[in-house]
């Protein structure tokens, strides 16, 4: 950024040549002066210079223009950006400029108003030029980060879009950018889809592959984040099963148990993870906070005939208790009572209780 302010400071020189006839030859020669100095490393004579010119110069006319713009870029180049700030807008106020000269001042005033941590100011401008004329694809990246600052993240994503539209080389960091976005607007299909190019870009990066799962998952496509899981394995990428347990707790983080169970099954069935007692316990448990009655209490029945255990089937138990279902819930109780705790017993005493009460009244 540095590097490019200091070539915006050639700038007002060529407008000057433009309007040579006009311009009042006391101040064209203070412009010179101010020039040398500049060159010569004496800022501090630049600007008494650029002032002294000023003082005498008549408002809004095109000599306090020319003056203040050269102060303006005199100020880039001492990386005194509210000095900067104050005198292109003073220059472009005068609207005495003429229109290229004008709208690259503009352009840089916006650059500045970033620089100086004011996005919306530099928002404001941008799109003031913009409905001049289409900006410049380096307008439209700063005006995409002015965005991004100030959290106007729908207003970014078609600027963004429009500048990979335009260049389809550019770095990384704008395809990130796009799968970014859309995951912040939930558009987690549109996210997917730039992810992929990532994955294209870096068929090496495991992390590449990593979010393109996780995007998959929460988009509901808990099949292909699998494949592509695999995929990446197949490729002799290292995946760890931490990293499929992250994965899946995403999923519950964000408040979608029953696409992590889904998630779990597919990681399952692609042999990514295997079919544990643990990782069947934790299945069960998903389908049970997702409130998905039907595949819970298959797979804790599942759990519970695989181990046999008593707290297992207490679980079984519990999901019959839950929909009143009191000859399915005597059975599992039978089941339950072989290897019980004195805890337990008691707890399948008061649930049999319970159960054969229902039954008698309902007869």
């Amino acid at each position: 950024m540095r590097i490019f302010m200091l070539l915006l400071c050639l700038l007002p020189l060529a407008s000057l040549q433009a309007q040579t006839q006009t311009v009042d030859p006391s101040v064209y020669r203070a412009l010179n002066t101010a020039q040398e100095a500049q060159e010569q490393g004496n800022m501090t004579r630049a600007r008494e210079v650029l002032r002294e010119a000023l003082s005498s110069a008549t408002d809004d006319s095109l000599e306090a223009a020319l003056l203040q713009q050269r102060l303006g870029y005199l100020a880039i180049a001492r990386e005194d950006y509210p000095a900067a700030i104050r005198a292109l807008r003073a220059a472009l106020d005068t609207e005495q400029l003429g229109s290229e000269a004008a709208r690259q001042d503009q352009l840089n005033l916006a650059q500045l108003y970033l620089l100086s941590e004011q996005p919306q100011s530099a928002i404001d401008v941008f799109l003031a030029a913009r409905r001049e004329a289409a900006l410049p694809l380096s307008s439209k990246r700063l005006l995409v980060q002015a965005y991004m600052q100030t959290s106007d993240y729908r207003a970014a994503l078609p600027l963004a879009e429009a500048v990979v539209a335009a260049d389809a080389s550019v770095d990384d960091i704008w395809y990130q950018l796009l799968v970014g976005l859309n995951h912040r607007l939930q558009r987690f299909s549109a996210a997917v889809d730039w992810q992929q190019v990532l994955v294209q870009r870096n068929p090496g990066s495991v992390s590449a592959w990593r979010q393109l799962a996780g995007l998959q998952s929460m988009a509901g496509r808990q099949r292909a984040a699998a494949a592509s899981l695999r995929l990446a394995r197949e490729a002799g990428l290292s995946l760890s099963e931490q990293d499929l347990d992250n994965l899946i707790a995403l999923q519950v983080q964000a408040g979608a148990p029953w696409q992590a169970a889904r998630l779990t099954e597919e990681l399952i069935a692609a042999d990514l993870l295997s079919a544990s007692p643990p990782r069947q316990r934790q299945l069960a448990q998903l389908w049970q906070q997702a409130r998905d009655h039907e595949r819970a209490l298959a797979a804790w029945t599942q759990v519970a005939e695989a181990s046999g255990r008593s707290e297992h089937w207490l679980q079984v138990a519990g999901m019959h208790l839950q929909q009143a279902d009191w000859p399915a819930l005597l059975a599992v109780l039978e089941r339950a009572e072989a290897n019980a705790s004195s805890r337990q017993r008691q707890q399948i005493s008061e649930w049999r209780s319970y159960a054969q009460q229902h039954i008698e009244v309902a007869n």
